[in-house]
């Protein structure tokens, strides 16, 4: 069963148990899906990058929210997270991350901060579900300045 497939199972789902949020967010991803291909015939992979991108813009409102003090949005946006990452692979841990980016680092011989966009490329190359913002951290506290 592909992603888009189970999109549209949650959607009827959510329309029996009358849950409103859950078949807003899941109507906001079908359209995602829509909006690139008509007949929604996309591959998981490009319906997962969608999502990402989605999770991604969620997860930025979902900060905003709590710095300008908007409980209410928050929460929404809260329950609208939990959702979409249902849908999303499931994310590599600290430790499996610090490996990949290890291996990354032998793998394209960077010495360097300088060379960490060399680093970053070698560990997308290797697993690119990995967290970006992690792997650059730890590539940060693993190469010389």
């Amino acid at each position: 069963m592909t992603l888009a497939e189970k999109i549209n199972d949650g959607i009827k789902e959510a329309i029996r148990s009358r849950n409103q949020l859950r078949l807003d967010t899941l109507r906001m991803l079908k359209s995602k899906i829509l909006a690139v291909d008509a007949r929604g015939n996309l591959s998981d992979t490009e319906v997962t990058k969608l999502f990402k991108t989605y999770f991604g813009n969620l997860q930025e409102a979902f900060d905003q929210a709590q710095t300008l003090n908007r409980p209410e949005i928050a929460e929404k946006l809260k329950g609208e997270l939990e959702i979409v990452q249902e849908f999303l692979p499931k994310a590599l841990s600290a430790e499996e991350t610090k490996k990949i980016v290890m291996q990354a680092i032998e793998d394209s011989g960077a010495k360097t901060k300088k060379e960490i966009g060399l680093v970053m490329k070698s560990a997308m190359k290797i697993n690119s579900t990995i967290d970006g913002k992690l792997a650059k951290a730890l590539a940060d506290q693993l190469l010389a300045d």
